[in-house]
């Protein structure tokens, strides 16, 4: 199913979206009619599209996102795909910062992916500097949101579920775009992505366990030691396993 055009997918982010609306002010749905028109217009057979809206569902739930309840989340779905349905949705990350922060945050986050770089120091006051800072930690907005998908709003170590500090990690060194890919990347939780960039936190391929430097040893991350590194929601972003090795052979310990 990842050979859906763009055509195809934003369609059905549009009638998936009209269905919700339709949904919130309470008035009757004829699904199957919407998938056979989907069909006629767009190709495919009404079934794929009834399956493609769950994978809708599936995207949504997993940032925790409201979805319709009569399509029950699949998760059969490729990184491609999901990438676009991200896009066509335009999911903003799930915050509980205060509203004007995350206006600030999301226009930097524009500014970053638009031009590649942050407000030049000339013309920023202390505020848009912490916010550049904070965007900048958390990493650029579709590598971010991919990890947030994959690992069900949760840190892969700490289980956290805050997602204002959640950043989406790179296991190899980062190198541009190519680098941005979902399986070089872990969601961590600020402390411990600094950890782990520190080569104090690291994974045991063998076991896929998580293991500390011994001068973690009797601070709270004791309690991390041995914890399974968490799966991600679709086998294909699991991390790669090359990239955590070479991660953990660069801990001196």
């Amino acid at each position: 199913m990842d050979d859906w055009t763009h055509e195809q997918l934003a369609a059905a982010v549009e009638a998936y979206r009209w269905m919700q609306a339709r949904t919130a002010e309470g008035l009757k749905l004829n699904k199957a009619q919407l998938y056979r028109d989907l069909a006629l217009k767009h190709g495919r057979t009404p079934k794929a599209w009834e399956y493609r809206m769950q994978n809708i569902s599936h995207v949504l739930h997993q940032l925790n996102h409201h979805w319709i309840k009569g399509l029950r989340p699949a998760r059969n779905v490729g990184p491609e795909v999901t990438g676009a349905l991200l896009k066509l949705l335009n999911i903003a990350a799930p915050t509980t910062a205060p509203p004007a922060t995350a206006v600030r945050l999301e226009q930097q986050r524009q500014l970053a992916d638009d031009f590649g770089y942050f407000l030049p120091d000339d013309v920023e006051d202390q505020r848009n500097r912490v916010i550049s800072s904070v965007v900048q930690r958390q990493g650029q907005r579709d590598f971010r949101l991919s990890l947030l998908y994959a690992y069900g709003s949760k840190c892969a170590m700490t289980g956290c579920c805050v997602v204002d500090v959640l950043e989406a990690a790179h296991i190899h060194r980062y190198f541009g775009k190519e680098t941005n890919l979902v399986s070089n990347g872990l969601l961590l939780r600020a402390d411990v992505h600094t950890l782990f960039d520190l080569n104090l936190i690291s994974v045991d391929t063998q076991t896929m366990r998580i293991c500390i430097a011994p001068s973690l040893e009797g601070t709270c991350y004791e309690e991390l030691l041995g914890k399974p590194l968490a799966k991600p929601s679709v086998k294909v972003y699991a991390a790669d396993r090359r990239q955590l090795e070479k991660h953990r052979s660069q801990c001196n310990w």
